[in-house]
């Protein structure tokens, strides 16, 4: 009789099975011993049902059931006292029975300050050019002479080419503006003093409050 080896429990069975009888009966407790056919020794197995993972967790649900019989009152009590002494621990905020009074409101309200007028801004008056009569304008020298007119109404003056000379314009006490009308000549600064530049002759002129005065510079070496 042929032998067939269970791929699964690793038992040979006769081929006269459809199935391995092994796999079949392994939920009951079996004893297998002995030699077989063809000279096989096969060893003892036992193949008992594994009942400790239920009676583990009746075990486990008793084992709780008891502990909570014993233990849970006292666990109870000890967490509504903690939640007691919580409470009581809290010491709340003292309350003002003094209400606070608000802050009186004046029903009149202040009378707005009025915006205040922009005062006109002054301007300072030009001062007023003073007015000069010609007919009374005469010109001297630093020197103590004064120039006399020629034919044309011109004032005549002659110098040499080393000597300094200042006109002075008399008959009014403003500032008079000298200008040269031949700068190659002569030259004049502003208080009237004449700078000779070559031989020749030139205008000069002095204006003030609207008079003009001309005078006649000769140059000589």
């Amino acid at each position: 009789m042929d032998l067939i080896k269970c791929p699964i429990c690793g038992e040979e069975y006769s081929s006269s099975y459809r199935r391995c009888p092994f796999c079949e009966e392994e939920d009951r407790p079996r004893k297998v011993s002995g030699k077989r056919r063809g000279g096989h020794h096969v060893a003892e197995r036992k193949h008992t049902h594994s009942a400790r993972g239920p009676l583990i967790a009746v075990l486990l649900v008793v084992l709780v059931v008891f502990s909570w019989y014993l233990f849970g009152g006292k666990f109870m009590e000890k967490i509504q006292e903690d939640r007691a002494n919580d409470v009581e621990n809290v010491d709340p905020a003292p309350v003002d029975p003094t209400p606070v009074d608000p802050t009186p409101v004046d029903p009149t309200p202040d009378d707005p300050t009025p915006d205040e007028p922009t005062p006109p801004v002054v301007e300072d008056p030009e001062p007023a050019t003073p007015t000069a009569d010609p007919s009374a304008l005469t010109v001297g020298t630093n020197v103590g002479t004064t120039l006399k007119k020629d034919d044309s109404g011109r004032f005549d003056c002659t110098i040499r080419m080393s000597d300094s000379i200042q006109l002075i314009l008399r008959g009014t006490d403003a500032a008079a503006t000298w200008s040269s009308e031949d700068t190659s000549v002569v030259t004049v600064s502003a208080d009237g003093k004449l700078k000779p530049v070559k031989a020749g002759t030139a205008n000069v002129t002095a204006s003030v409050g609207g008079a003009t005065v001309r005078c006649v510079v000769r140059i000589n070496n």
